[in-house]
């Protein structure tokens, strides 16, 4: 088996790129904007969405986009430091059970646009050292099987979620001699407020793994904390 030692001790990490800035400042004002928009509705729609027609029926479609950014990568199910990873993703949901205690969607999403920052770093490779270039990998993909459990009937539904997919980028990473082509899975807790009928904003925090499934020489995988925000419309049955 090959031999992979990545040297965390000397690690530099580099100041953020122009893409990632800009990445992160699109973050920040979707997130913005997407509380402006919760508390509008909140105010002038106080009525017409409430316990009385709830926000979701079974058989609705919903369409929406999220953005989320990962400032700093950890170690749990990878073994990768210092990465930090923005997903703009495009979502379509279908509401399959609607009850009074738990609403059940399932989702599939598209991932225009993946941006993985890259550090400079040293790993030794068949008892040679070797150093890995820094720059963002620019990746697209999507994730075909998702669920989302919303609890409650009102205007604020809090949410469990979890997702599976892919995601091809533009180098392989996290390190060389792994792979272009990685597997992704995800699980997350947020909150859906409903601003007014069929109009959703969506916050909230995931988990998300990235890894090649051990078909690239290496495999050592990255772990992220996704903070992120969203839209939806909801087209009812």
């Amino acid at each position: 088996m090959a031999e992979l030692t990545a040297t965390y001790r000397t690690r530099r990490v580099l100041p953020p790129s122009r893409v990632e800035s800009a990445a992160f400042i699109l973050f920040v004002l979707g997130a913005l904007s997407a509380l402006g928009f919760a508390q509008a509705g909140a105010s002038s729609n106080a009525h017409s969405v409430g316990d009385r027609e709830p926000p979701l029926s079974k058989g609705s479609n919903q369409f929406g986009f999220w953005g989320g950014y990962s400032p700093k990568s950890f170690v749990f199910e990878g073994q990768t430091q210092d990465r930090k990873l923005f997903l703009l993703t495009l979502q379509y949901a279908r509401v399959l059970l609607a009850t009074h205690p738990v609403t059940l969607k399932y989702t599939v999403e598209l991932v225009p646009a993946a941006l993985e920052n890259q550090p400079r770093d040293l790993f030794v490779s068949k008892s040679k050292l070797k150093v890995d270039s820094p720059g963002v990998a620019y990746g697209a993909g999507f994730t075909p099987v998702g669920f989302q459990f919303n609890f409650g009937r009102r205007r604020v539904q809090p949410f469990l979620n979890g997702s599976g997919g892919l995601l091809y980028f533009s180098r392989q990473l996290p390190v060389p001699q792994s792979s272009q082509l990685n597997f992704t899975y995800s699980a997350g807790i947020g909150a859906e407020i409903f601003v007014r009928p069929g109009r959703s904003v969506t916050v909230g925090w995931k988990y998300h793994h990235l890894s090649n499934a051990n078909t690239g020489t290496f495999n050592p995988g990255i772990d992220s904390g996704l903070f992120y925000a969203g839209f939806s419309w909801v087209r009812r049955k």
